[in-house]
């Protein structure tokens, strides 16, 4: 996996594994890669994964990019080796997949005999766990060769399913049991158990309806007890209603239990004859089968969780990198303007949207979208909102018109308690037009030259709640000098630790005192006051700025 060696001004050296499309780098802590150096912008440059290739870009940095000597003005590739200079500051990308040769031979080499000692073997006319039984009956005392022909056997279990399955057979090899059921903890289930197999003598099937005493259960998993009654139909203490339905006379059951004592499940066992009743015996066969099938089944139960942990984390990882190939790969050039956004997601997938789209004559249609809520479910709503944007500046329809459509679809597509804010405007450079559209988005700031600043207020309702919903649609001229900052609520909203809102007066006065800086300066400033308020705070929201800047 490629990776950045960072060698610090102070000699320190640390290395940065590239898991993500976009790495970030600078002197924020919101930056993937934080440098403490200090000519270093707070969001200097970032390393972005295209395909197979790694390209670096400078994200308008106030010192500059350099990568091998030589100043970054567009996306540069990147190789394996090459240095990257940030202030004081040297990185080096590595990858060891791009080093390697790529016409490499595999070998394989052949696989020697087991050795005899080691080989394991059964008689093809018993089954192995009958062995098991005949050793157990001839020798009460000598658990240990069963405990050894258990593991073995429960050894061929593959996953958490087969390994119950294969219990539940050693339990009918190893007493005289007409059923067997072995049941597992689930705080789901209204019990707060569920069979997990339930099996009878002689048949494949699961039989449709499982009946086993509450008093068995409860005794077994509060108490952590094993049961055994050779006559339950007269036992003061487990005698039921249940036990005299099923015609049971003799039960057995032993807890599953971890070795810090904690009981995760039971195996349970009855007989209706009064031929096969249970005796200690049986009592130390199954509690030294449950014993060694506990450690198996929970390891299954372990193995089971990871793998469908790890299958989360790597779609969840997909859904990062669908998600974060919507960000628009560069900032647009527009001649007279600067333009510069910048996303970062309250967890892994987020809900926020910007986006710098080419129209026609010139003209640039600048957007940013906050869905409701956060996590999995914004970003997919997000997804939606991108395509659907997409689509109808693709059919060069107006931004009024544009606008409509989308909420049209949106309204007809989403649920009831989900919604968007959304600000979209369309910027003319040949006449300085600033056309807009605000549907229940937070107002955009304006900063103008002589330091005043404003909101632009027109707009309507948010996307998606509303069927034929009209929108107000505003227009101002940029000046010279002028900005216009756009932003989710993430950036107003952001707590510090005692619980306090940045608020709108916080960021009106960083963008006053910073206006006459380039767009990315404004943006770096803006966060780092930001960075200065939360502290050590979790960011509550996602966190997206776009600037538009006339030079």
């Amino acid at each position: 996996m490629p990776q950045l060696l960072i060698k610090n001004s102070d000699d320190t050296t640390e290395t940065f594994v590239i898991s993500r499309l976009r790495t970030t780098i600078g002197r924020s802590a919101r930056s993937d890669v934080c440098i403490p150096d200090a000519f270093a912008s707070r969001l200097h440059a970032e390393v972005r994964q295209e395909g197979d290739n790694y390209w670096l870009q400078d994200l308008g940095s106030a010192n500059g990019t350099r990568y091998n000597g030589t100043l970054v003005s567009n996306p540069v590739p990147v190789l394996s080796g090459g240095e990257i200079k940030i202030g004081e500051t040297t990185i080096v990308f590595q990858d060891e997949a791009a080093e390697k040769p790529q016409n490499a031979t595999l070998i394989a080499e052949s696989t020697q005999a087991l050795d005899p000692s080691m080989t394991i073997s059964f008689s093809r006319s018993k089954n192995p766990t009958s062995e098991i039984i005949e050793s157990q009956f001839s020798s009460r005392t000598d658990l240990l060769g069963l405990i050894s022909k258990v593991g073995v056997t429960l050894l061929s279990s593959k996953n958490l399913e087969e390994t119950l399955n294969q219990v539940a057979a050693l339990v009918f090899d190893a007493v005289p049991a007409e059923r067997c059921v072995i049941m597992l903890r689930d705080e789901e289930q209204a019990d707060g158990m569920k069979i997990a197999v339930a099996r009878e003598r002689g048949k494949d099937d699961q039989p449709d309806e499982v009946r086993i005493s509450r008093t068995v259960m409860e005794e077994v998993m509060v108490h952590g007890k094993s049961v055994l009654t050779s006559d339950a139909q007269h036992d003061p203490k487990f005698a039921s209603q249940t036990m005299a339905l099923l015609g049971v006379r003799s039960v057995l059951a032993v807890p599953l239990a971890v070795t810090e004592g904690e009981v995760f499940g039971i195996v349970y066992a009855d007989s209706p004859t009064y031929e096969n009743t249970f005796g200690e015996d049986h009592l130390n066969i199954l509690t030294t089968l449950a014993s060694v099938a506990s450690i198996r089944v929970e390891n299954a139960t372990l193995t089971e969780e990871r793998f469908e942990r790890e299958r989360m984390e790597r779609e969840l990882e997909l859904a990062t990198e669908i998600q974060q190939r919507f960000q628009p790969s560069a900032p647009p050039k527009v001649e007279g303007y600067e333009l510069q956004g910048i996303s970062f997601a309250c967890y892994e997938i987020g809900g926020d949207y910007y986006d710098f789209i080419p129209r026609d004559d010139n003209q640039m249609l600048i957007a940013l979208g906050d869905v409701s809520g956060k996590g999995t479910a914004a970003a997919l709503l997000m997804s939606s909102l991108h395509a659907a944007i997409h689509a109808q500046a693709t059919a060069r329809n107006s931004l009024s018109d544009m606008v409509t459509s989308v909420n049209e679809y949106l309204a007809a597509n989403t649920p009831t308690n989900r919604f968007i804010t959304f600000f979209a405007g369309e910027l003319d450079p040949s006449t300085n037009s600033f056309s807009y559209i605000n549907a229940g988005h937070n107002p955009p700031l304006v900063a103008r030259g002589d330091g005043e600043v404003f909101e632009l207020e027109s707009g309507g309702f948010p996307l998606g709640i509303m069927p034929g919903t009209e929108f107000e649609q505003g227009k101002i001229e940029v000046m010279s000098g002028e900005c216009v900052v756009i932003f989710s609520d993430g950036v107003s909203e952001a707590e510090n630790p005692e619980g306090e809102e940045f608020g709108i007066e916080r960021l009106t006065e960083v963008i006053k005192k910073n206006s006459s800086r380039s767009a990315s300066g404004i943006r770096d400033k803006i966060e780092s006051a930001l960075s200065a308020f939360t502290k050590t705070a979790p960011a509550n929201d996602d966190i997206t700025l776009v600037i538009v800047k006339r030079v």
